[in-house]
């Protein structure tokens, strides 16, 4: 006893400091709802690994030389490097005249002629090809400019030789997208005044709490700044306080703009995607909609682009979508990885082509322009063809580049800029002479490309791991399709950039160069993900308006639609079973994984409804129109209704972020009518009813000895074996032995006629378990577990029930007697054995009923993933959509209860705003102290146009980015 007790009170002490640290840890972790912080891609959930806390590095100087091995103490000197410009045309200018300076001031250093003169390399600066996050929290404030690090422009490592131009020509009329009837809807002034009132709510919180921050937060009235630190709130605002008539609050907001300084930021990297939507598409949408009132919002979209375009400086010009900023490794040559989110590649069109149409820049289009490109040529070509996957490989390698060098070249264009594969020139920062950074690459000719082309294709051959499952021999399916894919994602997870700093040129391989590629899978044998929810949604949406705004002069982005709509319509859209017979649609997902044996793909329809992608609807409409093509149309109203009705089916009237629905039994179209069935809708909540509800026989306390042949180890424990009672009387008693020998430990055993299968799978070839369940009712003596090593004593363990007998055991057993086979069951008519009898499961109706209630199931919806609702638009945007194309007033009753709903259970009275909320099946959902810049972007907005009056926001004349920022369509 006293033992025991000891053992109590330690188990007690190490309980008490495990719950300490997790409290402790608790207040370093930000929760959000009981989730992982959500990262935002795409107007998506990507969930990433956190990384690591980096430090501020320090400001580098030219005169600075790098080492191979990392500084970890030393003394470095500050030098501020911006240089703001102060028009749009010397923006270029100024960026290369302070570069030009920087490497003016190097002192020279003969040792160092081939060496790069690098700033010094910083924790900031490493790794360099970590996963990125769109969203990443921060609640520190932006550093001082004059103190801070600086972007600098650098000289292009991958020129190309040719820029794209705009499309010109004259264009054909585009069909009109927006009713022109003379009953088309006139501005609701009542509703419209109770929309405004909402968005100054939460414009005053964030002015008073959190001015020039990323966000505020609307409990505490504390910030948070994910995105920078630029504001993004306040530039992801201003259209919309312009569109609500709020011109004091524009004012005064655009005198913030003025003062941000876009080449430092509190984030090592720059996330291209939501920068691009958020800021560049907030400035350039401000810009348009103030009639180009002020020059200063396009002067600051420039500078921003200016930086984001250094990203696109790769061998194929696909960019890095986490631009890692900081001159230290700015400076050096990089590629996109092979691991990149679609949407932050896919959804950059928008921005950058309506900026060189305002600024006749033409480098802008050019960098979107080879990404479609990209697109396009892989669209036909996926395992789903006319959609791509969520993941891409972006790097532009079928194996990690290696790129020459070599310090006597001179930077040169690289031929083949029109999409094809190129090799990095050598930069030169500033003047020729001794401070110049020396040359690092140069082109490959033709015998040398093919020579090492050929080389890879030997290297490229079948590996180890390409064997590992065969020679595991898994036998379960799944487990073997899983392994498959860890094994080959870790065999092609990509490697550290091969372009390494400070290395002689000498050293270098020029025969090891990369095997060219244009967009591809990340795995070729791991499972993908198509879909038009997270990680995917805006590269959809971006086709058809991306033909608006260019006017038609392409049938590019056209045919990229028309393809990527019908596969959509005939492998994700289905119809979801619900009790009014709505003919409504929901877009699922399609996850096409690979038959590890056959080489082919496996389709499996995860009928899923998710609240982006709500958007289809208004994306499906306007292709309809805009294509003529009536059936989009048709498919745009009902996947529309779908999201309605998702809202209108919780119990606070508003959609969770991601459910599953039921889908109708016996159709396999969604053009098919459905009908309510609730004996299916019952089944699909309890699918394992039959063995659920299976009678599972009393239990009886026995013995089970388990051993190794090795001899190895020794446990032994209590279990339980089941019995059962026949007509005539008679119980059954089995034992299950193995000889040593075996290879396997298996044996079967007969009980009440049916047979039943004990298996135990080695860990090592030399070692099995031998699992024994013995009912013996000998009462001579003690079990004994013994291990199998000479001259061991055997182990005593607890005597198992005494169990009286109808015939006599024998009181000692003879080597012969203890090898033959066990003796078959006896009967025990007077057995008094401890039995077990387990609580009966429910009946099929009430375990329904139970899962329906403890879940809080909508009528056809089987389970809730995320039931968060985080202040997101893409419902209310279809809605929006659907109003202006038909003019139904339905839209906007059912518009306005949305809003009414949203109001409700996310404002904040008394604080800073409106805020998330954790689960929209409560009757009293609980608030989460976050309110994202697209509640006032997007959301507030589209509820504001929805009540506005046609000729407000018109489609006919505005295209509307993924942040739903305005851009007006150029004159014809």
């Amino acid at each position: 006893m006293p033992g025991r007790r000891r053992v109590r009170v330690l188990l007690g002490v190490l309980a008490f400091i495990v719950v300490v640290l997790l409290y402790t840890r608790k207040n370093e972790v930000e929760t959000y709802g009981g989730y992982v912080t959500e990262k935002v891609v795409g107007g998506g959930s990507v969930l990433r690994p956190k990384p690591v806390a980096q430090e501020p590095a320090a400001q580098w100087t030219a005169s600075m030389s790098v080492r191979t091995e990392r500084r970890v103490e030393e003394t470095t000197s500050y030098k501020g490097l911006v240089a703001v410009p102060a028009t749009t045309r010397r923006m270029t200018q100024a960026s290369s005249a302070s570069a030009q300076v920087a490497s003016s001031t190097a002192t020279s250093s003969p040792a160092a002629a081939t060496m790069q003169q690098l700033p010094p390399i910083t924790a900031d600066d490493e790794p360099g090809y970590e996963v990125g996050e769109g969203r990443k929290d921060n609640a520190a404030p932006p550093q001082s400019t004059t103190s801070a690090i600086h972007w600098v422009k650098q000289i292009e490592h991958f020129p190309i030789s040719t820029t794209r131009q705009l499309p010109t020509g004259t264009s054909k009329p585009l069909p009109k997208i927006q009713y022109s009837g003379k009953d088309a809807g006139k501005a609701d002034v009542e509703r419209l005044a109770i929309i405004k009132e909402a968005a100054q709510h939460a414009w005053t919180g964030y002015r008073t709490a959190a001015w020039g921050m990323d966000e505020v937060k609307p409990i505490s009235g504390g910030y948070n700044n994910p995105f920078n630190g630029w504001g993004a709130t306040l530039v992801d605002s201003l259209d919309t306080l312009w569109m609500m008539g709020m011109r004091d609050e524009f004012e005064e907001a655009l005198e913030h703009v003025r003062n941000i300084d876009f080449t430092t930021s509190i984030r090592s990297d720059i996330p291209l995607f939501e920068t691009t939507i958020r800021y560049v598409g907030g400035l350039i949408g401000a810009y348009d909609i103030s009639n180009a009132r002020y020059p200063i919002l396009l002067e600051k979209a420039v500078e921003l682009a200016e930086v984001l375009y250094s990203a696109f400086d790769t061998p194929n010009r696909l960019p890095q979508t986490y631009y890692r900023w900081k001159p230290a490794f700015a400076s050096q040559p990089h590629r996109a990885t092979n691991r990149v989110v679609m949407a932050e590649l896919g959804s950059l069109s928008l921005e950058f082509t309506r900026l060189a149409q305002l600024t006749g820049e033409p480098k802008h289009y050019d960098a979107i322009a080879r990404i479609t490109d990209a697109f396009e040529e892989w669209q036909n070509n996926t395992r789903l063809p006319g959609m791509w996957p969520t993941t891409v490989d972006a790097s532009g390698c079928a194996k990690p580049a290696q790129i020459a060098f070599d310090s006597s070249a001179n930077q040169q264009p690289v031929p083949g800029g029109e999409g094809q594969m190129m090799v990095a020139g050598p930069p030169v920062r500033g003047a020729a002479g001794a401070n110049a950074v020396t040359s690092i690459g140069t082109n490959v000719d033709r015998e040398q490309h093919a020579a090492a082309q050929a080389k890879l294709e030997q290297e490229t051959a079948p590996r180890e791991f390409d064997t590992y499952v065969v020679k595991r021999q898994l036998d379960d399916e799944a487990s073997r399709i899983q392994t498959t894919m860890d094994v080959l994602s870790n065999a092609t997870t990509y490697q550290e950039d091969p372009v390494r700093r400070a290395v002689p040129a000498g050293n270098r391989d020029s025969s090891a160069v990369c095997l060219p590629q244009g967009l591809a899978s990340t795995n070729k044998r791991a499972s993908e993900t198509f879909t038009l929810g997270g990680q995917s949604d805006s590269t959809y949406e971006y086709l058809p308006k991306q033909h608006m705004l260019l006017n038609g002069l392409t049938d590019q982005y056209k045919d990229m639609y028309i393809a990527a709509a019908d596969t959509v319509a005939k492998h994700l859209l289905f119809r979801p079973m619900n009790p009014d017979n709505l003919d409504i649609l929901l877009s699922g997902a399609l996850k096409v994984s690979v038959n590890m044996t056959t080489g082919e793909d496996i389709n499996q329809h995860v009928p899923e409804g998710e609240h982006l992608t709500c958007f289809a609807g208004g994306m499906f409409a306007l292709g309809g129109k805009l294509f003529d093509r009536p059936e989009d149309v048709e498919i745009g109203r009902r996947l529309t209704d779908g999201c309605v009705w998702a809202y209108e089916s919780t119990t606070t009237g508003i959609m969770p972020e991601l459910f599953t629905a039921m889908t109708c039994e016996g159709a396999s179209d969604w053009r098919e009518e459905c009908k309510w069935n609730e004996t299916a809708y019952w089944r699909s909540l309890d699918p394992w009813e039959e063995s659920r509800t299976r009678v599972v026989p009393p239990v009886v306390a026995s013995t089970v000895v388990k051993t190794s042949t090795s001899g190895a180890s020794v446990v032994a424990a209590t279990e339980a074996s089941a019995t059962s009672t026949s007509a005539d009387g008679l119980e059954a008693k089995w034992m299950l032995q193995t000889s040593p020998s075996s290879a396997v430990a298996l044996q079967t055993a007969a009980m009440e006629g049916a047979t039943r299968v004990v298996q135990k799978v080695a860990t090592s070839a030399d070692e099995f378990d031998v699992l024994t369940v013995d009912l013996q009712d000998d009462t001579s003596g003690p079990h004994l577990a013994q291990r199998q090593l000479d001259n061991e004593p055997a182990v005593p363990l607890k005597p198992a029930t005494p169990i009286p007998s109808s015939s006599p055991s024998p009181s000692t057993s003879s080597p012969s007697s203890a090898s033959a086979s066990p003796s078959p069951p006896r009967s025990h008519p007077n057995a008094n054995a401890p039995l077990y009898t387990p609580k009966p499961p429910l009946p099929h109706p009430s375990f329904v009923a139970q899962k329906i209630a403890s879940d809080r199931l909508p009528p056809g919806i089987t389970h809730i993933r995320d039931r968060r609702y985080i202040l997101r638009l893409e419902a209310i945007e279809s809605v929006f959509y659907l109003y202006r194309i038909t003019n139904n007033p339905h839209y906007r009753e059912v518009g306005w209860k949305m809003f009414l709903a949203i109001s409700e259970a996310t404002r904040v009275v008394g604080g800073y705003g409106n805020a998330a909320i954790d689960d929209v099946t409560k009757g009293a959902p609980e608030m989460r102290d976050s309110m994202e810049s697209f509640w006032t972007a997007e959301t507030l907005k589209y509820f504001w146009l929805l009540f506005a009056g046609f000729e407000e926001g018109s489609l006919d004349e505005w295209v509307f980015n993924t942040e739903a920022h305005a851009f007006r369509r150029p004159a014809r």
